[in-house]
């Protein structure tokens, strides 16, 4: 019988780690063996660790200061002993049959060339997210940049899979970090995740390096479970803005030749505030604009660090 452990990042989650927890011990794991849930604590000033119940399958690691969501990652996988590890969002429910629609599946099917496992993502109104999504090239990158992706995605794509409905079970190139499911030998292979990415973009290189290494990456239409989206960076836009920003361009540095790299910063830095500032100004959110200047303050200042982070072997 395949065995998993969870690794749970959590930043200032609240009640939503509890729930997030309380949904993992009820659902039926009949043909699976859950061993331990590892909560990664980035020194959270709410009480969000307060409301957990204590029992031996679970792990607490608290951290002094934020150390970005790849580190953390990395810390609680290092608990791990099982053969699969599981990371997992704490704005995620597990549905009662999660994980033995999952493993269901894995038991019939796995093979040694899957590294990874995602599956569906519903939102509160039972809709599927667009969870999964294609490798960012530099085009699809500047798509984005420009905004042009939101005007007409079928003629400029970015790298998310909006045309496709998530119903049927395929390879894919990556699926969301809220649910992440990795055998833990290639994690181990692979040095877990780049802790050069503070957050964000961190599974998309992960997942680009397990296709690197020859494995694949499969979403699992049979499993699914509700995630919240958004999380706890709603609350600090101009930080989630410049992370997003940041992590988007050392990928780029670190996956792409120099001139491709610097040609998508120079977009980034010079266009896409014109962009943003005009699709917030059509939207009405005047409030929003602030901040995300205040996002791309935080980028410039970073931008030496930035290069060098990414030029970094």
């Amino acid at each position: 019988m395949h065995s998993f452990d969870i690794v749970i990042v959590n930043w200032n989650s609240g009640l939503q780690l509890k729930e997030c927890i309380e949904s993992i011990y009820q659902a039926e794991r009949s043909n699976c063996n859950l061993n331990k849930i590892i909560i990664v604590d980035n020194a959270s000033s709410d009480n969000s660790l307060g409301l957990l119940t204590e029992n031996e399958s679970l792990i607490i690691v608290q951290n002094d200061k934020n150390l970005g969501f790849g580190k953390a990652c990395n810390q609680g996988a290092a608990f791990s002993r099982s053969e699969f590890i599981l990371f997992l969002n704490p704005d995620m429910l597990i549905f009662q049959d999660t994980f033995t629609n999952l493993f269901d599946y894995i038991n019939k099917n796995d093979n040694k060339s899957i590294a990874v496992y995602g599956i569906q993502l519903v939102d509160d109104n039972g809709k599927i997210q667009q969870s999964c999504a294609k490798f960012p090239t530099i085009l699809r990158l500047i798509n984005r940049s420009l905004g042009l992706n939101k005007l007409n995605p079928n003629i400029f794509p970015s790298y998310t899979m909006e045309n496709w409905n998530h119903q049927t079970t395929m390879n894919v190139d990556q699926v969301m970090g809220a649910f992440f499911m990795i055998k833990k030998e290639i994690f181990v292979t692979l040095k877990g995740f780049d802790e050069r990415f503070f957050v964000y973009y961190e599974e998309v290189d992960l997942s680009k390096r397990v296709e690197e290494l020859g494995c694949k990456t499969l979403f699992v239409a049979e499993a699914k479970a509700y995630h919240k989206g958004g999380g706890t960076s709603e609350k600090v836009k101009a930080k989630r803005l410049f992370y997003n920003l940041r992590s988007r361009l050392i990928y780029a540095f670190k996956h792409y030749n120099k001139v491709e790299a610097f040609f998508l910063m120079t977009f980034v830095f010079l266009v896409e505030p014109i962009t943003r500032s005009v699709f917030l100004l059509l939207k009405g959110n005047f409030s929003e604009i602030r901040e995300m200047f205040i996002g791309f303050k935080l980028l410039y200042k970073d931008s030496l660090n930035i290069i060098r982070q990414g030029l970094m072997k």
